[in-house]
């Protein structure tokens, strides 16, 4: 609550609402006129309309409610992290599958981030407080390695790397049905879809921004596929989207098609029993299996980083594997 008091000394005819804007420099007319409207503003102890001239000696109460905003500092939090990598100007973390890499609407405590700022004293601010030491992102169902930076040059000199396209990703995932061609690429513009603005789409149009990304198939299944992908690019759920748009979404992807409704399109064994681990499996089959960049300060020496395949996507090759037709 802001409670203030005015006395008009020089401002003879002046607008109520005029008058206000000069005094409360941090908020907007419109604001103004809803505070005066709601009653919020007194006028010699009367409610005034925005359009009420001002006399010299008027006095003006105002009495505003105003909004609790929130901290833009991590509040630090004890999260297991699985370190692959550390030195003086960088982290590898292996992220679990579930967890948020940085707060946001609905993802306020319990991610990467508030973990980051526990186990380390010096992480970059690039990105803001709220995401110190985040260089690019792993979606929250995704596991594998993630980058983070302790510097901000060291971020730069990562983020100039992505940029660059010099930093080379793999990726496992789990997809449904048959793939037509053993190996190969996929790429297009990324779009949002209208009708879902949370997704994206490939587009034949020149609209949004190119993407690329090759694939080999390492063990092709009658329904399913385990298949290492190798982004080119880097667009948000890029491997998702063009692991769809062969149809063959990635297993227990609900956003792009992997989810129980791609089951009914099998044979009624294989629907029951993908059906039910669908139900129990509470990710996407996706996961960042190794990274290679080069090291800052080192002469071009490059590092690879390998995170080994979840038990959890092991056993589920298997499980579905068994109950092929």
């Amino acid at each position: 609550m802001i409670k203030k008091s005015f006395q008009v000394n020089d401002s003879s005819n002046t607008r109520l609402d005029i008058y206000l804007s000069s005094l409360l420099k941090n908020q907007s007319r419109n604001k103004i006129k809803s505070y005066i409207k709601n009653s919020s503003v007194y006028v010699n102890g009367e409610s005034k309309k925005p359009s009420y001239l001002l006399q010299n000696g008027d006095k003006i109460d105002i009495s505003i409610e105003t909004e609790k905003r929130k901290s833009n500092i991590l509040n630090p939090e004890n999260i297991d992290l699985n370190v692959l990598y550390e030195d003086q100007n960088i982290i590898a973390i292996d992220k679990p599958s579930g967890i948020v890499m940085h707060p946001g609407v609905k993802n306020e405590s319990a991610t990467l981030a508030n973990g980051l700022v526990y186990h380390f004293e010096s992480l970059s601010n690039v990105n803001g407080l709220e995401r110190q030491g985040i260089v690019h992102r792993l979606d929250a169902e995704t596991s594998g390695i993630v980058l983070i930076a302790k510097t901000n040059e060291s971020h730069k000199w990562l983020a100039e790397q992505f940029k660059n396209r010099t930093i080379k990703k793999v990726y496992y995932a789990i997809t449904w049905g048959k793939w037509r061609f053993k190996s190969g690429k996929i790429e297009g513009n990324m779009i949002r879809k209208k009708s879902e603005p949370t997704c994206f789409e490939l587009t034949s149009t020149g609209e949004g921004k190119y993407s690329k990304s090759t694939f080999r198939v390492l063990r092709q299944y009658s329904n399913f596929a385990c298949v290492e992908f190798e982004p080119y690019t880097g667009r948000t759920h890029q491997i998702r989207v063009h692991s769809s748009s062969f149809s063959n979404p990635i297993f227990g992807d609900n956003k792009y098609g992997g989810g129980l409704k791609k089951s009914n399109e099998y044979s009624n064994k294989f629907r029951r029993i993908s059906s039910k681990i669908i139900s129990r499996f509470k990710r996407h089959a996706l996961h960042a299996t190794s990274i290679e960049f080069e090291l800052m300060n080192l002469n071009g020496k490059r590092l690879k980083l390998n995170s080994p395949i979840p038990d959890e996507l092991i056993e589920l090759e298997k499980r579905l594997s068994f109950n092929e037709n």
